[in-house]
């Protein structure tokens, strides 16, 4: 059974060594571990972690923008050993219920053109592909932002 919490600081080893297992390059760790530090302290956002028996299963991070009135998802991970089990899909739909409590109107998210089971997955969470950005990511690589906008009344 997988159990959500708030993040702590004790927290950033496990999650280092989830995105070394997943097989991130170390800028990107790094980069993602400081941009949990700064969601984390920010009071519009909200970093939540999911625990397991065998330790931290996942995480997300999310951003609420009260100008546009839409959360940005910074980082969504889940253990190999727990992948395909409902683990990404709990985290991505807390995400989304912190940006409906901030009044929010959707969530998007940013993902490498060549993630194609990261595409899958925002799709099958009813994500519409909005639009590609050409050399978001190092080396040159294409990033694709995912879109999902809440219809009135959901909850």
């Amino acid at each position: 059974m997988v159990e959500l919490r708030g993040l702590v600081d004790s927290d950033r080893p496990s999650v280092q060594a989830l995105l070394q297992a997943i097989g991130w390059q170390p800028q990107y760790i790094q980069g993602q571990l400081d941009s949990l530090s700064v969601v984390h302290r920010d009071p519009h956002g909200r970093v939540l972690v999911a625990t397991a028996e065998a330790g931290l299963a996942g995480y997300v991070s999310v951003l609420f923008a009260r100008w546009n009135r839409l959360g940005q998802v910074h980082g969504l991970a889940v253990a190999p050993g727990l992948r395909r089990r409902g683990v990404a899909s709990v985290l991505l739909s807390a995400a989304e219920k912190f940006v409906r409590e901030q009044d929010g109107r959707g969530v998007f998210v940013d993902t490498p053109v060549n993630n194609t089971a990261a595409r899958a997955f925002y799709a099958a969470n009813g994500f519409q592909e909005a639009y590609i950005m050409p050399e978001y990511y190092a080396e040159g690589l294409d990033g694709v932002t995912f879109l999902k906008l809440f219809r009135s009344g959901d909850c």
